[in-house]
């Protein structure tokens, strides 16, 4: 019975990144903590702030400060552009 409780287990499973978005725009929400999305999905902090990186590679959000991101729509066009530039800039610094 003890090796029982000592076997770990671990489930996989996939978010649709579009689809979360989506969720996130239709909230109304401006900005979005990362702890917030770690909260409402059951996740770690640590996943949700994979999760937000990802979605601001998508073009969904763009990283306003530590932990915050301002969700995008498709009107901050602008937005997207500059979070561009500047990870190439930060790509050619390293």
């Amino acid at each position: 019975m003890g090796d029982i409780l000592a076997e770990k287990y671990t489930v996989t499973v996939t978010i649709d990144l579009r689809l979360l978005a989506m969720r996130l725009r239709e909230s109304g929400r401006r900005f979005i903590r990362v702890h917030e999305i770690a909260y409402e999905l059951g996740i770690s902090p640590k996943t949700a702030g994979k999760i937000m990186v990802n979605l601001a590679r998508l073009g969904y959000a763009v990283k306003w400060s530590e932990g915050v991101y301002m969700l995008l729509n498709e009107r901050n066009n602008k937005y997207k552009i500059i979070d561009r530039i500047a990870g190439k800039v930060n790509e050619t610094t390293y």
